[in-house]
């Protein structure tokens, strides 16, 4: 059953693919596996960034709905169950994620991927929230990052996809490539992160994450101190030092 969610490696940057024939639906095993992995790769110091993606045509098109209808039937907790644990998970670490959605990225497949640090998608690309067609929700508060009332509520309301370019004329995702320059966009992007000084990075990431909710000068506040906590360390001094040298 691990094998529906393959991790890879090369150097320091991991490759998560969801690969589960034929929509990479995630059951009850894929996000138990997905929440490990999420641990695994944040606690190895030599993994520094990570490309999450989808095998074949589709990113995720969200909870597999048979084991979530068995589970209700027999009052038994389902797949969305994990859900809180995950996003958790995926928003407390320190190593960067970079999402490469190569096709329909749905429900708790658009959750998963909103919680990358940056998300690359295909031209081919989809993304939606179509729960409601299947008598479930959810997903509106992980749009919410990525685009205005409006948009969600219609995306909630109507169950309709939006194709990723429409994301990126917005401003909400990076620019759309082309399918097959995908993956190897998004490995040149961790590739470039992961030779940045890893503390640094996981700063970066923390004041993100602690930013997002803060008003305008508690936020700012909140990124001072990791700049104090960065400042302190000896390599973000060399780097100053290193800086101030190529100036001279």
């Amino acid at each position: 059953m691990t094998d529906t969610i393959r991790l890879t490696r090369d150097g320091p940057i991991a490759t998560i693919t969801l690969d589960r024939p034929p929509v990479n639906a995630l059951g009850a095993a894929e996000l138990d596996r997905l929440i490990a992995l999420v641990v695994e790769v944040d606690a190895d110091q030599d993994i520094r960034a990570v490309v999450l993606t989808g095998a074949g045509r589709c990113f995720s098109a969200g909870l597999d709905l048979g084991q979530e209808l068995d589970a209700i039937e027999a009052e038994r907790p389902g797949p969305s169950s994990r859900g809180v644990a995950l996003y958790q998970a995926l928003t407390g670490r320190r190593t960067p994620w970079i999402a490469a959605i190569n096709g329909p990225a749905l429900g708790a497949g658009l959750g998963i991927a909103i919680c990358a640090d940056v998300i690359l998608a295909s031209e081919t690309a989809t993304i939606g929230l179509p729960e409601i067609d299947v008598g479930m929700l959810g997903g509106a508060r992980h749009a919410m990052r990525l685009l205005g009332h409006s948009t969600v509520a219609r995306l909630l309301l109507t169950g309709r996809p939006m194709p990723a370019a429409e994301l990126a004329r917005r401003g909400a995702i990076e620019p759309v490539l082309a399918p097959d320059a995908l993956l190897p966009a998004a490995r040149t992007l961790a590739t470039e992160i992961a030779a940045k000084d890893p503390v640094a990075v996981a700063h970066a990431l923390a004041c993100l994450s602690e930013v997002e909710d803060l008003p305008l000068v508690e936020g700012y506040a909140a990124e001072m101190r990791h700049v104090a906590e960065l400042a302190r360390t000896e390599a973000a001094q060399a780097a100053m030092r290193r800086f101030l040298k190529r100036e001279a």
